[in-house]
């Protein structure tokens, strides 16, 4: 059975978005517990390699185990495919996320000109 690029790629965007999002819930949790709020910068950056790992990884896997690399240019066009190219969408992928993420996250908001803060509508019923 051998499966499309469109099919392969699709498989791996989906394995590297469930990635992202169980990182980015984990690097809240985190935050939460710790009370920390500047770990983002060090799980930004393993998030991205995450991603990039599972986007790869299966990548990799589906080329070489539901076809063949000959089939779609031999195994360095693949590695290629797999490891270089899909590094600018996993970068504007996450950096929209991670701020609208943090954006959804974050319980209040700044009034601009003063050291006041509102609490969030969505968040003032639960405490």
């Amino acid at each position: 059975m051998l499966l499309s690029n469109g099919v392969i790629n699709t498989i791996s965007v989906s394995a590297a978005l469930i990635s992202m999002i169980l990182v980015l819930l984990l690097q809240w949790n985190i935050e939460k517990e710790t009370k920390e709020r500047k770990l983002s910068l060090f799980f930004h950056c393993i998030n991205a390699l995450v991603m990039l790992m599972f986007y790869s990884t299966s990548q990799l896997a589906l080329y070489g185990s539901v076809s063949t690399y000959s089939d779609h240019g031999g195994f360095a066009r693949v590695l290629l495919e797999a490891l270089v190219f899909p590094i600018p969408f996993i970068a504007i992928t996450y950096v929209l996320a991670a701020v609208t993420y943090r954006n959804y996250v974050r319980p209040y908001v700044k009034v601009k000109g003063s050291n006041l803060v509102v609490l969030k509508r969505r968040r003032r019923w639960r405490i």
